[in-house]
């Protein structure tokens, strides 16, 4: 557990700091005539996310220099609440357009969210860099804030799932990140088995994870799932998102398909592969193998005994298992998770509380993603529990 030095002050959660920028002048040169070219800019609790940006390892002036682009300006100006958009030459970052009211509960939690990632590194959250507004002049002011992105390497994801543990409403609306459809909870048909360790660890996180956002009123949270094809399984799998992977039988004797190179424990080698097929076997009553036991040691080894490692959520290798819905078939795949815990904006207050009563008429009250957030902490850990299940293959 690495030692608090100092906690963001009530002073420091309320200081402001307001800055004229402009468009640069080869950017005005491309603009239809009369766009507005300024704008007014707000950094909200400065020296409180700049505790955050080192303790995460990130220079402040760069990170100023990556968020405040042309690019920036441009898409926040024509962008919509709930937009979620990468800067393009900085990948490291996810900028989202939120509401006032959510920049409120962000700077809220803000002095319990620096003192829980300091002393959980290995804090499933994605990390919140800073909160900002941005007004064109005479216009209207849009607020945002910056986060890390935890699928900002080149590895492609054949899903992407936005989980809440409720499937009330939780349907796929197509949005895309990296050409990739987000899916929801309705949709997802996988459960993940993986060591007995890793799931320990990622049960015992999400518990410490939750038990902050139930002490700070957050609900509405979700878990992101990136799921990465390995080679060692038989079969394809056939992804949903928009690029498909080839299908064959799932039957053993029948499999024949291109594998792609082993997943590397090293994280520049598993960026550098590509979408490829892989290969899915029909379930039986015999133990489940994993055939990267290598690979499945090297990355476990890092999960176990890095505790300050704030990529605990990269890399987790797992069999995932599939229960086709029209015949109830399973089919069995070797897969690398990416996960983290996103979408920690949004408090218990009057709007989420009427919402909740008008629900509750039309479903069971406990089954709506709208509920106080004792209860959604309750059932997000519940859910967790249940999506990740132990693999009992001694490595």
């Amino acid at each position: 557990m690495a030692r608090l030095t100092r906690e963001i002050t009530a002073v420091e959660v309320r200081a402001t700091e307001q800055n004229r920028i402009r468009y640069s002048s080869n950017h005005i040169k491309h603009l239809p005539p009369a766009t507005v070219t300024e704008f007014d800019w707000k950094n909200y609790s400065p020296l409180g996310f700049r505790l955050i940006q080192e303790l995460e390892g990130i220079d402040h002036d760069d990170y100023m220099h990556s968020i405040c682009t042309d690019e920036t300006l441009e898409k926040l100006s024509s962008g919509k609440v709930g937009k979620l958009f990468h800067i393009s030459n900085e990948n490291r970052f996810l900028i989202k357009i939120l509401r006032k009211s959510e920049i409120k509960v962000t700077l809220e939690m803000l002095p319990g969210y620096y003192r829980h990632i300091n002393n959980h590194r290995s804090s499933l959250f994605s990390r919140i860099y800073g909160a900002h507004a941005v007004k064109p002049l005479g216009g209207v002011k849009t607020y945002f804030a910056v986060m890390s992105n935890m699928l900002h390497s080149t590895v492609f994801m054949n899903k992407l799932y936005d989980l809440k543990g409720s499937p009330k409403g939780r349907t796929s609306k197509k949005i895309e990140v990296r050409n990739t459809t987000v899916l929801k909870d309705i949709d997802l048909d996988f459960c993940f088995y993986v060591d007995p360790l890793a799931r320990q660890r990622i049960i015992k996180q999400t518990k410490l994870d939750c038990e902050l956002l139930e002490e700070e009123g957050i609900m509405d949270y979700s878990l992101l799932v990136g799921l990465q094809a390995q080679e060692s399984c038989q079969g394809s799998f056939k992804s949903d998102s928009t690029r498909s992977m080839n299908t064959v039988s799932n039957s053993p004797d029948k499999s024949s398909v291109t594998l792609m190179n082993p997943c590397s424990p090293d994280r520049d080698s598993v960026e550098s592969e590509k979408p490829k097929s892989i290969q899915s076997v029909t379930s039986s009553s015999e133990t489940i193998q994993i055939n990267s036991k290598s690979i499945m040691a090297a990355t476990l080894n890092n999960l176990f005994h890095n505790r300050s490692s704030t990529n605990f959520g990269m890399k987790i290798p797992a069999r995932a298992r599939r229960v086709t819905r029209e015949t109830g078939e399973e089919e069995w795949y070797d897969v690398v998770l990416y996960i983290g815990i996103v979408d920690t904006f949004q408090d218990y207050g009057m709007k989420k509380r009427i919402e909740h009563c008008y629900k509750s008429i039309q479903h069971n009250s406990n089954s709506i993603s709208t509920v106080h957030p004792k209860i959604y902490s309750s059932r997000f850990q519940d859910f967790v529990s249940n999506i990740f299940l132990p693999h009992d293959v001694d490595l």
